[in-house]
């Protein structure tokens, strides 16, 4: 009985540990709920099985109730968590009414004459049913990532467990008050709960980890002040989008820096300045077209890299940008100051990439600062440079298809 005893604490133990790494992905990020939904699981798994086991006396009005409340929540709050994880809808009315179902169930068995094993089996077949309704609501999540197959595998195991094995050990077994810790269903069931514990809670840990490296990699790749993609993601993406490129379609780059940005920073102070840096990443934003790859490289530079568009349409866009630019109006700073930028101009040719179009751009950028700011300067166009294509029908993904868009802005 006393190695019975230690045994059967193997599945609250490990519940309670993995409920606290849960926490600890909530304590550190408190947007992500399902790790919050996930560590309630547990913790609702480990005090439903030690009350059932070790608390209560096993044919008890008391035991029926209390500790298949704490399964039903425990397993609704974890398969909620997994719906909300993968960006499904949660099958709220079918689960709670077979939560509620499985209580009022082992109520209602207990006061009458069945067996404990009676009541085991009713129980069971109502947690595989939830288990059997998310395996629906939650099919193909395995497709796009190796951290949704885990959990779907997991997810199959507990209803095979569920659903066949554990019913089947049921059978088996004659199952009493007394007798309930030498039964085969005792030793076989502590085996496979400990198993689903052990491989639920490290699929569902793997994607809060994997959720919070995309987290990261996202913050990484996005510019804090303008939303814009940072200087790694935008030359990242640049030099894919000329590697991949055929050459045929046309493609240029302008550089974008803010005149006497110093100045500003000087007279109004650092905040007038950001308030200024994101306003413009916002302008940028709402003058491009979802196909072109805009970022802020750093301080007051901009980048814009346009694909099917050659030298006189990036110089057309560069001069909109320029005349919309003296009629924004900035937050910090007078109405009556304007702000104005330098635009540097150059043209991809058939095998031009990123590391070489980048210096001649900025080259144009240094001629127009030099030639007195607020101005344009282009490069000549290559003798090798594509095709253009009109700004308003052209949609161009970064791998370099093209597709029609009706979002571009002319």
């Amino acid at each position: 009985m006393d190695n019975a005893v230690v045994i059967g604490l193997t599945v609250p133990a490990i519940s309670t540990c993995i409920c606290t790494i849960f926490l600890g992905f909530w304590h550190y990020n408190r947007n992500d709920r399902s790790a919050l939904r996930f560590a309630a699981a547990f913790a609702l798994f480990a005090l439903g099985f030690t009350t059932n086991h070790f608390v209560l006396a096993k044919d008890t009005i008391a035991n029926a109730i209390v500790h298949n409340a704490f399964y039903a929540s425990g397993l609704f709050a974890l398969l909620d968590g997994m719906h909300r994880a993968f960006s499904r809808k949660t099958p709220v009315t079918a689960l709670a009414s077979i939560g509620v179902g499985s209580v009022i169930g082992a109520l209602l068995i207990q006061l009458s004459p069945a067996e404990l094993s009676q009541r085991i089996l009713w129980v069971n077949t109502l947690q595989a049913t939830s288990f059997l309704i998310s395996c629906v609501t939650l099919w193909g999540i395995w497709r796009n990532t190796w951290t949704g197959t885990a959990t779907y595998a997991a997810l199959a195991l507990a209803t095979i467990n569920s659903m066949a094995i554990a019913p089947y050990n049921i059978m088996r077994s004659t199952i009493t008050e007394e007798t309930f810790f030498d039964t085969l269903y005792w030793g076989t069931m502590n085996v496979l709960a400990t198993l689903t514990v052990l491989s639920m809670g490290g699929a569902l840990i793997t994607v809060c980890v994997m959720q919070r490296l995309g987290a990261l990699k996202e913050n990484a790749d996005q510019d804090y002040l303008t939303g814009l993609m940072s200087r790694r993601a935008f030359e990242e993406a640049a030099r894919d989008y000329c590697k991949s490129r055929s050459g045929q379609v046309a493609a240029s780059l302008i550089i974008i820096d803010i005149d006497h940005f110093k100045s500003i920073n000087d007279e109004y102070g650092h905040t007038a300045g950001d308030q200024v840096i994101r306003r413009l990443g916002a302008f940028l934003s709402s003058q491009t077209r979802s196909s072109d790859l805009v970022g802020r490289l750093g301080g007051e530079e901009f980048c814009l890299l346009l694909p099917g568009t050659d030298t006189n349409g990036a110089r057309m866009l560069a001069s909109r940008l320029r005349d919309n630019l003296a009629k924004v109006t900035f937050d910090g700073l007078p109405a009556t100051r304007r702000v104005t930028a330098s635009f540097g101009v150059a043209e991809l040719g058939l095998r031009t990439a990123f590391a070489d179009i980048y210096p001649m751009a900025d080259a144009a950028l240094y001629s127009a600062k030099a030639r007195g700011r607020d101005r344009i300067v282009c490069r000549p166009a290559p003798e090798d440079a594509g095709e253009p294509i009109r700004r308003e029908r052209f949609h161009a993904l970064p791998d370099g298809s093209r597709t029609p868009s009706d979002r571009m802005v002319s």
